[in-house]
Order: C-alpha cells, then structure tokens, then sequence
C-alpha cells in the first residue's frame, strides 16, 4: 500500500509531499514522520473498524498530536452496515471524537458521481477539526482579523470624512474668491 501511494505521490504532488506509515498512539507522531510543524491537512481512509471504542483510544489520541488549531482531518470511510446496526463504525465518529474534535460530513454530492449514493457501501468523508484549547485559538485569531478589518474600515470612513471636509472647505474658499472678484 505505502509503495502504490508514494508512486502516487510522485506522479502527482510536489517534492514536499512523502507517504510515511504510522502506527497509532505511538509517542510524538510527529517526530515520526519528520515533521517540525503540525500538517495543515491530514488524511485517513478506511482506518475505523468495528465499534469498540477502546480500539479507537489510539487513533483519537493521534488525531489530536497531530492536530494544530489550522489542521483539517478528513477520514474517508466505507460504511459497511446501516447507521444503528450494533457493528457500525457510528460511535468513533459522533462519540469517541467528540470531546475534542468538531465534525462534518462532505455531503454526498461532492463525491464523484460514481459515488453518489447512501446506505450500505457507500463512502462517507469526516471533516474533523480540532476544538477547546484550539478551538478557542482560531477564535481568537478571528476577533483579531475582524478588529483589524473594523479599525482599517474606521480609518477609511475617517479619511473620507476628512477628504469630504477637504473638498468643502476649497469649494468654500473659492465661492469667497470670486465673491471679492465680483465686489
């Protein structure tokens, strides 16, 4: 598998991309792949099984080491058995991942046609992002983004206020300067 996806790589992303294995939970993920950043964008695919949460513990944990306020976790997954059967992946994704990620589905309608279908056997795409601490970091980094562009907004209405005033003022002086001509 490793192999086919590097030869993927190589044919179609750029000379920073590279396919490594990672076995969940092990310590510092990162160091492990050779990374000095947590990745903007991490991808999975079918690497739920079952519905024992204890066997999903590691792979949470993973998530999170790897996650940055930025990063976007999309784990594609084929659903094997309808949403309330006892042996559906459901839990991992709507209970074992919700202490500390947000979670979305990609609807069905952004797959490739062959692929728009539901039920039993058809792919699912999870968006995860990270939320508390991180969660709060993004939002912060928002409040910043949206005082900036309020005090730029602020500054532009100031200095057109102050042009307008400008513009006034000159029009007054030259309505006084052909006052005194006519005189």
């Amino acid at each position: 598998m490793l192999s086919l996806l590097s030869e993927n790589i190589r044919a179609n992303a750029n000379a920073e991309a590279s396919v490594e294995k990672l076995v969940w939970g092990v310590d510092d993920p990162l160091k492990k792949l050779g990374l000095r950043t947590k990745p903007d964008l991490v991808i999975a695919s079918d690497v739920v099984y079952g519905n024992d949460p204890s066997k999903w513990t590691n792979l949470v944990q993973t998530m999170r080491d790897l996650s940055g306020p930025n990063t976007l976790v999309l784990i594609a997954n084929v659903q094997r058995y309808p949403i309330h059967h006892p042996l559906a992946e459901t839990k991992f994704y709507t209970e074992s991942t919700a202490a500390h990620f947000e979670r979305s589905e990609l609807p069905v309608s952004c797959l490739h046609p062959d692929f728009q279908r539901t039920g039993a056997g058809n792919c699912v795409i999870h968006v995860f992002r990270p939320k508390s601490r991180d969660k709060r970091s993004r939002d912060a980094s928002e409040d910043k983004t949206n005082k900036t562009e309020k005090e730029k907004k602020q500054k532009k209405e100031k200095k057109e206020k102050k042009e307008k005033k400008e513009k006034k003022a000159k029009k007054q002086k030259k309505k006084e300067k052909e006052t005194r001509r006519s005189v």
